[in-house]
């Protein structure tokens, strides 16, 4: 039997004592926990040690332009990601077999602004600064594409989907668990339920499996004149 978000619910309110063995909740006990399920899988989203796998997006370089945007409506018109952690450059103009990927670098803020020109052109870009804004990320390349032979590839890790009554929880280990117990403390304040030291240190146990689960160790490789940029995990060449 398919395990739903309104099957979670429903377990929290049955341990916090809400609702009785072979009860369901109501209408308004089932939308206003779903808020609160809702709200804890956003505040997961922006911890990277909550998210898994990753969605790849390829944004064709267009001749001369230098800004992309992303998100719904935008150059890019996707669900707006949570962020980017990996990209580079892919050389269209081979069979798919044989195209090359070309490193690029994904800069900082503050390295944005340390360029002195930024509307220098060339054959394809070496580096990009994602501008987070909401509702659409602004990409901006440098130097500016002449010719359309190339596309912008950039990795975001997968977000917690948001989460109707009716949908199936498949995921990976450890996350229901972490989400029923998560919940319990959402609720609890609502309902003026004291929060057991058992469901506490369960809620912060299964949290802390998934961090585990999801930990990536960055390996750090310079040859030659590098410099390393603790903040970005990013290397240039100085």
């Amino acid at each position: 039997m398919a395990y739903t978000a309104l099957n979670l619910i429903t377990d929290v309110l049955l341990d916090m004592g809400v609702i009785a063995d072979q009860e369901t909740p109501t209408a308004s006990q089932s939308v206003g926990a779903l808020v609160k399920l809702n709200d804890l899988i956003e505040s997961w989203n922006l911890d990277p040690q909550k998210l898994y796998g990753a969605t790849e997006y390829i944004i064709p370089f267009v001749a001369n332009k230098a800004t992309y945007t992303i998100g719904i409506g935008g150059d890019l018109n996707v669900a707006r990601p949570n962020g980017t952690y990996a990209a580079f450059v892919r050389n269209t103009t081979a069979t798919p077999s044989q195209q090359q990927d070309i490193p690029i670098t994904v800069l900082t803020d503050q390295q944005w602004a340390d360029i002195p020109v930024k509307g220098m052109t060339g054959t394809f870009p070496y580096a990009v600064w994602f501008n987070m804004t909401n509702p659409l990320i602004t990409a901006y390349v440098t130097p500016i594409p002449t010719g359309s032979n190339y596309s912008l590839v950039f990795w975001d890790n997968n977000d917690n989907a948001t989460l109707a009554l009716n949908t199936v929880l498949d995921l990976p280990p450890g996350y229901k668990r972490a989400m029923k117990y998560g919940l319990f403390i959402e609720l609890a304040a609502g309902y003026q339920i004291p929060v057991p030291a058992s469901i506490a240190g369960l809620a912060m146990s299964s949290k802390m499996a998934i961090d585990r689960q999801n930990l990536s160790i960055n390996t750090l490789e310079t040859s030659g004149m590098t410099r390393y940029d603790i903040r970005s995990n990013t290397i240039r060449n100085v």
